[in-house]
């Protein structure tokens, strides 16, 4: 198994995470980003560098590698782009893993609502 040095940890959700995202069509320099209609989805786990999503839209991430995904953890809206790197069928829908394209901040923000969100699942439990 390859290890990640630089992948921080990987967060399971035990319900997942209610998503949206929107499929980016590659622009050109004559032509602007064009974005598809908003399709939900649930991210099934996540970490600072990237996720894993299901859905039951069938993407040919051949053709559109990228995708902006909407999403809430705890309480800050998150909005990041992302690029496909792989899919796989499961049953009656499909996965999807996709590297996050943020910056330092973004990944700061993700790691601080993943703790605050377990905070309050520690919390519940007692």
């Amino acid at each position: 198994m390859l290890y990640k040095r630089n992948e921080y940890f990987r967060y399971t959700f035990g319900e997942p995470c209610d998503a949206t995202f929107r499929l980016i069509k590659n622009a050109t320099a004559t032509s602007e980003m064009e974005m598809s209609k908003k399709g939900n989805c649930k991210i099934i786990d996540i970490s600072p560098n990237g996720l894993r999503i299901y859905t039951q839209f069938q993407i040919s991430i051949d053709q559109l590698k990228q995708v902006e995904i909407q999403f809430v953890l705890d309480e800050s809206p998150i909005q990041i782009i992302g690029e496909f790197v792989w899919t796989k069928r499961k049953n009656d829908a499909f996965e999807y893993g996709i590297r996050l394209m943020g910056d330092h901040e973004s990944e700061k923000l993700i790691t601080e609502e993943l703790k605050a969100r377990r905070h309050k699942e520690v919390e519940k439990k007692k």
